[in-house]
């Protein structure tokens, strides 16, 4: 009953909406907007703010493939530190490699939620401790974007990643892997071309 009430009240609005542009040739249209009354991009690039409390810079570069699929490329490197129960601080170089696939469900490249996977390599090196470490994460995440008209982007995601990682000293005296899962959290600001 609510449906064809809704039909009929969608009927005559469309009907008004005709006889009423008749009548007044010189009124102006009102339409919906579309992807055509924004600038077109087909690039974005971004960095991760929460990744320079490390501090790592991390860029992530999105080239639109079509209007709602899109690949990402992501890039970091930087040091890490932590404070040990011992009171000395330990450092670590880290670099990273990833790829995105980002499907726009809602929306498109330009405004819209997103659902996608990541596949993440991160490499740690120690040369006061001796050590290294790699590690492999890949997972699921949705999100969503928006770029504004002046090219400002904001970007965010969240999801959950299955992590293996592994650690060894120099000397491969000593060896220790480990597997697990944990969230994934991306807050990504930039611009787009």
């Amino acid at each position: 009953m609510h449906l064809a009430l809704g039909l009929v009240t969608l009927g005559a609005l469309q009907c008004l909406t005709n006889v009423a542009s008749a009548e007044e040739p010189d009124a102006p249209s009102i339409r919906a907007e579309s992807a055509d009354d924004h600038p077109r991009r087909v690039f974005s690039l971004t960095m991760s703010p929460l990744h320079l409390f490390l501090p790592v810079v991390e860029l992530t570069g999105e080239a639109r493939v079509a209007d709602k699929l899109g690949i990402a490329g992501i890039a970091g490197a930087g040091k890490v530190s932590d404070d040990s129960a011992s009171g000395t601080k330990l450092t670590a170089g880290v670099w990273e490699l990833g790829a995105q696939v980002r499907y726009y469900l809602f929306g498109d490249f330009r405004h819209g939620m997103q659902l996608g996977a990541e596949l993440l390599y991160m490499h740690l090196s120690s040369s006061e401790l001796a050590v290294s470490g790699a590690g492999v994460a890949v997972g699921p995440f949705a999100g969503y974007k928006i770029i504004t008209d002046i090219g400002f982007t904001f970007d965010a995601q969240l999801g959950v990643e299955y992590v293996a990682a592994r650690a060894e000293t120099n000397d491969l005296a000593r060896k220790a892997s480990d597997h697990s899962f944990i969230p994934l959290l991306n807050l990504n600001v930039g611009w787009s071309f």
